[in-house]
């Protein structure tokens, strides 16, 4: 069945190709009727499309959409007044040969189309008349148009995913497929922004504002081969010697964790707030609390069973949050 479909919309394809080749004169608009009868299938509606046909343009290969499936040719294409006729002959999707023949009354034709294979014909009775004037548009010409405004847009999609910094339509990854990837052969212009970024990312100003900017600069950064602790780092460092607690604590978590260490640690919420340290403290205190509150819920939801109450001497989820805070607001010295 799936076969007899497909020749079926292979030849109604050509079909209405084969009419639009023989409408003759300029920028003409006709309406065109096709039936086709199949043996074995249910007897099928007329179908009625609008054609506009350009003058002089006689070869049928030319003429309106064709299945990019078919390799279906015209041959033996004769003129006798008012008729025409044609052979026809496909090898793909499924071999096959065929004829036509349309004959015009003034503005209006009647004609008939054959296609037949080993098992099987095909006959397609069509009919046309002219209804007013229209503009012909080479369909290639729409094709190139239709291309030329797709690349545009991929082209300003990537130049957007370029300028945030987001590599994963330029390198992949979270499983996608290659075809996804409209932005792959633009990694060299990525990665000279993702250059420009780190150097932006020198000072402290400059580094904060990229970091609020960039959410996936780490992530640009090493798609293009680049430590993102070659950039973080040194400017950490500066950051520690010149006691920017402020931006350790916003920006550089392996700093800011070595200094709450160091001077953190023992020092009650009061103390603490009231110390050089207060943003270093209470940054290293809330991340205390959110990885007790996580430990916790994974410990009970391991031992406990779904709808269960928590097993004896486990941490319910009101008491992991409850001792996250206490942890916010006394530093407990580390085990």
């Amino acid at each position: 069945m799936t076969k007899k479909l497909t020749m079926l919309l292979t030849a109604a394809g050509f079909a209405a190709v084969s009419v639009s080749a023989f409408a003759e004169g300029t920028d003409e608009l006709w309406e065109v009727t096709m039936k086709m009868d199949m043996p074995g299938m249910p007897a099928m509606p007329a179908r009625t499309m609008q054609v506009c046909k350009n003058k002089g343009d006689r070869d049928p290969t030319k003429m309106g959409e064709r299945d990019k499936n078919s390799d279906c040719k015209m041959t033996d294409l004769k003129q006798s007044g008012n008729k025409s006729s044609w052979k026809m002959s496909c090898t793909k999707p499924e071999p096959m040969t065929g004829t036509g023949e349309v004959t015009y009354t003034g503005d209006s034709y009647q004609g008939v189309m054959t296609m037949t294979r080993k098992d099987m014909t095909i006959t397609q009775n069509m009919s046309g008349k002219k209804i007013g004037t229209c503009t012909y548009e080479d369909p290639a010409k729409k094709v190139e148009a239709m291309q030329a405004q797709s690349k545009a847009m991929i082209a300003k999609e990537c130049d957007k995913q370029i300028e945030s910094l987001n590599p994963m339509l330029i390198f992949g990854g979270a499983n996608l497929p290659e075809q996804s990837l409209m932005c792959k052969d633009r990694k060299a212009d990525f990665c000279a922004r993702t250059s420009s970024v780190a150097q932006q990312m020198r000072d402290p100003a400059g580094f904060s504002e990229a970091n609020r900017k960039y959410p996936e600069w780490r992530e640009a950064m090493k798609a293009c081969g680049t430590d993102p602790a070659t950039v973080s780092g040194p400017v950490c460092k500066t950051a520690v010697d010149k006691k920017d607690w402020p931006f350790v604590s916003d920006n550089c978590p392996a700093e800011g964790r070595a200094v709450a260490l160091q001077n953190c640690v023992g020092m009650d919420y009061t103390a603490a707030m009231a110390s050089p340290y207060k943003e270093v403290c209470q940054k290293y205190g809330a991340d205390l609390a959110k990885k007790k509150v996580a430990d916790d819920n994974a410990a009970a939801g391991s031992a406990a069973q779904p709808q269960q109450p928590a097993a004896a001497g486990k941490p319910s989820v009101t008491d992991s949050v409850k001792e996250g805070a206490k942890s916010l607001k006394k530093f407990l010295k580390l085990p």
